[in-house]
Formats: C-alpha cells, structure tokens, sequence
C-alpha cells in the first residue's frame, strides 16, 4: 500500500462511530439495522459512516434481497484462530479492543 492510499484509510479510521462501526463488524457480516441496534447509535447515523469506510476500501457491502449487508474487507482482516481484532494494512496495524482490556485490568 502506498503512502496515498495509507493516508485514506487513515483517515477514514478518524470517527468515533467508523471505530465503533469497524470493531463491531469483526463479528462477521451484518446489516445496517444490525450495526446501529449493537453500536448504539441511531439508524440515521450510521449510513454516512459506513459510505465513509466502504469508499476507503476497509469495507465491503453486498446486496441480501432487500437488504445490504457490510463486512470488513478480507484484504485488510484475516481471520485466524486467535482472537485479535486487528486490521493491517502494510503501513500500520491497528488493534481494537486493547484500551477497553486495559481499563477492565485497572478497575
């Protein structure tokens, strides 16, 4: 990946509710519905976000019927038998989860 298309998927990462909308589809394939119901955030809000992901390549969308179904793009998550929630994209990683870990230790 080249330093152009590392800035936009950087970029794109740059949102709270894209963070959000990412670490929730590491639990595989799901509607938009799905994805506010479990994000809690309003179903209004989360269309834009995931045109914002889907026009940086981290996420894929494929028509169900009636409905659009959003996953992570397998380029950038790899599925493996551990369970990392990790996106690499050549220029960097990023690893979700590892704050919230982090303060359930301090507490």
């Amino acid at each position: 990946m080249d330093s152009q298309e590392c800035a936009k998927v950087l970029k794109a990462l740059a949102d709270n509710t894209r963070l959000k909308i990412l670490e929730y589809l590491f639990n595989g394939e799901s509607s938009v519905s799905e994805i506010s119901d479990n994000i809690g955030t309003d179903f209004s809000q989360v269309p834009h976000p995931l045109g914002v992901l889907r026009n940086s390549g981290l996420v894929i969308d494929n028509k169900d019927g009636k409905f659009v179904m959003y996953k992570l793009h397998p380029i950038f998550y790899k599925q493996k038998n551990n369970r990392k929630k990790v996106l690499d994209f050549s220029c960097c990683r990023v690893e979700f989860g590892r704050l919230a870990d982090m303060r359930k230790k301090e507490i």
